[in-house]
């Protein structure tokens, strides 16, 4: 009788799926609403829940409840470690100006998000200096709840990130020095390098992280003066990079007394609620420039913030030189912002987010099929596609002109030679239709595909919804009859194949990786 009472929630759930009611990214009836509507106990309905989430149809989102995940049938892009540095040619200028092009397809498109409240009610000036301190201190309170250890007294507040990294380079830096960059990161961070006269030198992060022993040897022999970082989730680098492998990190910079910046504009946008892990938050030397913030599509509401660790004497100065202070209603905005539970806090943003990706991604697996596939993510606001076959060139040079608030070529943020098959796509879009159309074109896919989305059985959730009653009873008895420990196992798989699983003795065997 139980198996009957869970079949009925998990009949429910296929068949809102087959008639569009639910979708990748909407959230779940909670357990009480479910409960009443089906006219079942509350540990029924729990009990089904669980059985959802192990097969991988939903997911626990704490505070938030259950949420409707994309289930890929397709194998996960892997992005793969750099196995030698690559020396960025003499092009900054030009490349500079490609990056403010695409500017938008970096940064959320959430106009609304640090609006400015009573903008005509009277003039409002920059503030003078770092900021105040009740915005420093709210903002110091929310990086510890990050695992960034920091105070008031060391944040310098900005309305610009890429001016804070800008004084940073030429602070620290000289002209002609070499600067070596983990990548696929913000374009940004290599253009404005090579327009203020460094020579970049890059190296590509896989899944793991990167080759500890390229980093080592250049850092020994290529005379290297800064090392940037990327954020947790600057696309996919960085992103799960494990406790261990921070550590070690943090012991090459300790011993080689650089200057590093670890650039991170996305650690509010994980979609799971997880500690983040930065290398700052292992950082208790302080050799890290820390450089944050919050960036969107509006010129007057994108704030960024740096926690200059040791370097701070130095930097204050070219900060305030820089001129970039934000005003009282600026910080006012960010600090409202900061509140978790405020009506629009980042916490509220990343389920935005994430519910966003989550459709996006089922919306050009449904029209594109096996012709793309996405590296796993954790955060951000960009989905990193690998597409079988690179756009023809003139295709490229149109998507691009046509879509740069919302996609940002691969050649532009990696520069080893699979860069032309990625694409990072802004999942912070509304309608992504136009673009996955465009693609689907430029791709010659003539018709979209059916949307078919993967079951615990053999039969797709539409095919499920038409046979008949007892049919689809005896799919799901047989589903639910399976042993737990069976079920877990299957999840577990079904897991690694979407998204790498950590574990801690690669470390220790495959010591050479970081």
């Amino acid at each position: 009788m139980a198996d009957f009472l869970y079949k009925g929630v998990v009949d429910w759930f296929l068949e809102q799926m087959s008639q569009d009611k639910l979708a990748a990214g909407d959230k779940m009836p909670s357990l009480r609403k479910l409960a009443k509507e089906l006219k079942l106990s509350l540990n029924t309905v729990i009990h089904a829940y669980e059985i959802l989430c192990e097969e991988g149809w939903i997911e626990s989102r704490p505070k938030s409840g259950y949420f409707v995940c994309h289930r890929s049938n397709a194998k996960p892009a892997s992005l793969m470690v750099g196995e030698a540095l690559q020396a960025l040619q003499e092009d900054g200028v030009k490349m500079a100006w490609s990056c403010l092009a695409h500017r938008s397809a970096l940064v959320d498109h959430d106009e609304s998000l640090l609006s400015l409240s009573n903008r005509n009610e009277e003039q409002d000036f920059p503030v003078l200096g770092k900021g105040n301190l009740s915005a420093r201190e709210a903002l110091s309170g929310y990086l510890n709840s990050l695992g960034i250890k920091s105070h008031a007294s060391q944040l310098w507040l900005s309305r610009s990130a890429l001016s804070l990294f800008s004084q940073t380079v030429l602070t620290l830096t000289q002209t002609g020095d070499t600067v070596l960059v983990l990548t696929p990161c913000d374009p940004r961070i290599t253009s404005t390098l090579q327009s203020l006269g460094r020579k970049v030198l890059t190296l590509a992060v896989g899944e793991r992280g990167a080759d500890l022993d390229i980093v080592i040897r250049s850092l020994r022999d290529e005379q290297i003066a800064m090392l940037v970082l990327p954020g947790q989730f600057a696309f996919p680098s960085g992103q799960l990079i494990s406790n261990l492998s921070l550590r070690r990190w943090l012991a090459i910079i300790d011993e080689v007394k650089i200057p590093v910046v670890e650039w991170d504009m996305c650690s509010h946008l994980g979609y799971r609620a997880s500690a983040i892990m930065t290398y700052k938050s292992l950082d208790h030397n302080e050799h890290i420039i820390y450089l944050g913030g919050i960036e969107s599509k509006s010129s007057d509401s994108s704030q960024a913030w740096c926690l200059p660790g040791q370097y701070q004497a130095q930097l204050e100065g070219a900060f305030l030189a820089a001129d970039t202070a934000l005003s009282h209603k600026q910080q006012e905005a960010l600090t409202s912002l900061l509140q978790s539970g405020g009506k629009r806090s980042l916490t509220k943003r990343s389920r935005d987010i994430w519910a966003n990706a989550e459709r996006i991604k089922g919306q050009l697996e449904q029209r594109l099929g096996e012709s793309v596939s996405f590296a796993p993510t954790k955060g951000g606001l960009s989905l990193w596609m690998y597409l079988d076959q690179p756009l023809a060139e003139q295709d490229a040079v149109n998507l691009h002109a046509m879509f740069r608030q919302s996609v940002v070529p691969g050649a532009m943020m990696s520069f080893e030679a699979d860069a032309n098959h990625w694409l990072a796509i802004n999942i912070s879009m509304g309608d992504a239709s136009l673009l996955i159309d465009k693609l689907a074109e430029y791709l010659k896919l003539d018709a979209p595909k059916k949307d078919v989305v993967s079951e615990p059985s053999k039969t797709s959730v539409q095919e499920a919804s038409k046979q008949s009653e007892q049919a689809t009873s005896a799919m799901v008895e047989e589903q639910l009859a399976e042993p737990k420990a069976e079920t877990k196992k299957k999840a577990e798989q079904r897991d690694a194949s979407t998204e790498p699983l950590y574990n801690p003795m690669l470390d220790l065997i495959n010591h050479d990786f970081g």
